[in-house]
């Protein structure tokens, strides 16, 4: 069974059963940025230690950490609440490899269209990326995507191309042509 409290920071230690074991510091860097602007956005998952008062954090030490971050630079205090989903310790292992192994990246053209519109807002480009942990060429690539075809986007969503397909199609804005090219394209595979 899940319960959902609220738990002081200063109370949540790493857990030992934690599959993660690596952190890239710029990617806890990231975290917190995002953290800031917009909190916690998925609750960490904890069980009971054997201290009294104090929990594991099964699932979210990238979190924890990026909290400490912020901890650190003075924007929370060590009592700051953090919303978090108890779980048995004997679920421990594998509810964090659950968490790190079953997630799954945004489709690429689903990023360009969420890059989009923050770009449309007027957020930089580093700002997209410092926001969302990665890097600026990833974003600048993904924004790209808006010289595409819409109908060659939605050809790459159906899994009927392959991204560095659709990558090609950047280099000009023309979408008549590069629909004209992909038909051709499209013709020849058909009678190879």
């Amino acid at each position: 069974m899940t319960t959902t409290i609220i738990i002081e920071l200063n109370k949540l230690d790493a857990d030992p059963k934690n599959v993660r074991k690596t952190y890239s510091a710029d990617s806890i860097a990231a975290l917190a940025a995002s953290i800031k602007v917009n909190g916690v956005l998925q609750n960490l998952v904890v069980r009971t230690a054997e201290k009294k008062g104090r929990y594991f954090v099964t699932a979210g030490e990238r979190r924890r950490r990026a909290l400490l971050l912020l901890l650190e630079q003075g924007e929370i205090q060590k009592n700051h609440a953090v919303e978090c989903k108890v779980r048995d310790s004997e679920d421990a292992t594998e509810i964090s490899l659950t968490e790190n192994v079953m997630r799954e990246d945004m489709h690429p053209v689903d990023a360009y269209e969420a890059f989009s519109a923050l770009a449309d807002q007027g957020k930089a480009i580093p700002d997209i990326a410092a926001r969302f942990g990665t890097t600026e060429i990833i974003v600048r690539r993904r924004l790209a995507l808006a010289k595409v075809s819409p109908k060659l986007l939605d050809l790459y969503r159906k899994e009927e191309m392959t991204f560095e397909q659709l990558s090609a199609f950047t280099v000009s804005d023309d979408h008549e042509r590069q629909e004209q090219v992909h038909g051709v394209e499209g013709a020849l595979l058909c009678s190879g």
